[in-house]
């Protein structure tokens, strides 16, 4: 322990497809000797600590691995964990993605609260349901009580607060393009009209720095060219059976950069992204420099359903969090995997308690 903060070392990882195609990552379960050495060391760490007396780490060598061992075998862990630590410039319970020597994008503010939505001190302006039909149209600054239905083109809706028990809060036909909605609070209430679930954003368009929250699904896509970026996608809440996604992909979609959003599915259930082929192919999808958590598995790319293909998905530099049976599922597609850190349910916990402002946040 080091600052208070715990240090773990995991085995030596290797990757795999299982015979349903499912892409797999295991972890090389250390031997006997290995297994009481590590044992012993995390025992005399904890009790005395990394940075203390040569004579701790001596001492959990001589008694882990015999004397001539010692000092080679403490070395050689010390330097793993340093190394650890210092390629994420995170603490040391984050344990890095395997196989991805290079560092991860680190972000120096992750999207909270605090960073997302209206500006606090903005004053709202009082409205009821808006259906928006003319092109170029603009919203801003609105407290809109009810769902908004976007059926034109280049519509851009921004610093605004939407709440509605709506099937989907902000709807946008999926036959149109040029859509931004930035900046806004979008809020689901728990529950759609009736009574189940509903999604916070559905369509296609430019999605920035919303907070989105008390849906099932913060924002389900469609169609192609989509930018979600800078969203903070939390406290997912519905009525009925849910089936809780952060983005939610169900075939049809291609052409889509997530980037530098925070999605936390406090839930055992589904994902904080969910990449499936059920209504269509899927491609040139890019997910990048993300703060993700929770589901059962954190990220899904399933090509489970039919022979819809799969292709061309990318997941680089993100930091995860495990979801309740592991970080990936990966299922007949193969999406690129690479700098990712999968920091397990550490970072579920925090984010799950506190806020969401950076390294420090992550202990």
């Amino acid at each position: 322990m080091r600052n208070g903060r715990r240090m773990r070392c995991t085995g030596k990882p290797s990757g795999g497809v299982g015979e349903s195609g499912l892409a797999v990552t295991r972890y090389r379960e250390p031997n006997w000797h290995e297994g009481v050495g590590l044992r012993q060391v995390r025992r005399t760490m904890r009790s005395n600590g990394v940075a203390g007396p040569w004579r701790s780490w001596r001492g959990a060598g001589e008694h882990a691995f015999g004397r001539k061992r010692a000092r080679s075998e403490i070395a050689l862990y010390a330097a793993r964990v340093a190394a650890a630590v210092a390629a994420l410039q995170i603490p040391a319970g984050v344990v890095a993605e395997p196989n991805n020597p290079s560092k991860p994008a680190f972000a120096s503010e992750w999207p909270d609260a605090s960073n997302t939505g209206p500006p606090r001190d903005l004053k709202l302006k009082p409205s009821g349901p808006l259906t928006i039909a003319v092109a170029g149209t603009t919203i801003s600054g609105l407290d809109i009580q009810g769902g908004v239905t976007v059926n034109a083109d280049n519509v851009t809706i921004e610093t605004s607060r939407i709440s509605a028990k709506a099937w989907a809060v902000i709807k946008i036909d999926p036959h149109r393009t040029g859509i931004v909605v930035r900046d806004c609070s979008i809020d689901g209430l728990g529950a759609g009209p009736d009574g189940n679930g509903n999604q916070g954003i559905m369509g296609q368009g430019t999605f920035q720095r919303n907070n989105i929250f008390n849906v099932e699904n913060g924002i389900v896509l469609t169609g192609k060219d989509n930018l979600i970026e800078g969203n903070f996608i939390h406290d997912l809440n519905a009525g009925g059976a849910p089936h809780y996604d952060g983005i939610q992909i169900d075939g049809g979609i291609s052409d889509t950069v997530i980037r530098h959003n925070t999605i936390i599915n406090s839930h055992g259930a589904a994902g904080a992204i969910m990449i499936d082929n059920e209504f269509g192919p899927v491609s040139n999808i890019v997910i990048e420099g993300n703060l993700l958590a929770g589901g059962s598995y954190t990220i899904y790319s399933d090509g489970k359903f039919n022979d819809n293909l799969i292709s061309s998905v990318s997941i680089t530099d993100n930091h995860i969090g495990s979801g309740q049976y592991g970080p990936t599922l990966f299922r007949r597609n193969r999406p690129t995997y690479l700098r990712n850190a999968t920091d397990g349910w550490h970072l579920v916990r925090n984010l799950n308690v506190g806020k969401v402002a950076g390294q420090e946040a992550i202990r």
